[in-house]
């Protein structure tokens, strides 16, 4: 298949496979000018764009690519590794989400308690007779 439709079947642009192919992700046949893909780069592109998803750079991908090219199997311990890692940091930040979270919650306590209306001051004389 050509490019356009590996683009399409993979929903990316063109562009982006030219991208990863310049990156070294992809390394298509090619047939003079043209770029040959297969099934298998199908599947490359569509987990190269999931690994973007979740946070993972193109630069970490490279390197996971690098480090097939010296293997003979795909460097599945590598990979896990990275994604434990990936794991880890998105822990973190959930953990900070959750601190900020509560963080504001207090913010918005102590400027209820602050600055408030007191209940008997400002309240209008016809807000005691609908209660």
């Amino acid at each position: 298949m050509y490019i356009g439709e590996l683009a399409t079947l993979a929903q990316c642009t063109p562009k982006a496979i030219r991208l990863y192919e310049q990156m070294g992700l992809l390394t298509p046949q090619r047939l003079g000018s043209y770029r040959l893909y297969t099934a298998q780069h199908l599947k490359q592109v569509q987990i190269i764009r999931q690994a973007q998803a979740v946070g993972f750079k193109l630069a970490q991908m490279r390197d996971l690519l690098a480090a097939k090219q010296h293997q003979a199997p795909f460097p599945l311990v590598l990979a896990n590794k990275g994604i434990e890692a990936k794991r880890a940091e998105l822990d973190a930040q959930i953990q900070t989400l959750k601190d900020r979270q509560w963080q504001l919650t207090q913010l918005q306590q102590q400027l209820n308690q602050q600055f408030a209306p007191e209940r008997g001051i400002s309240e209008p004389a016809n807000a005691q007779t609908l209660a």
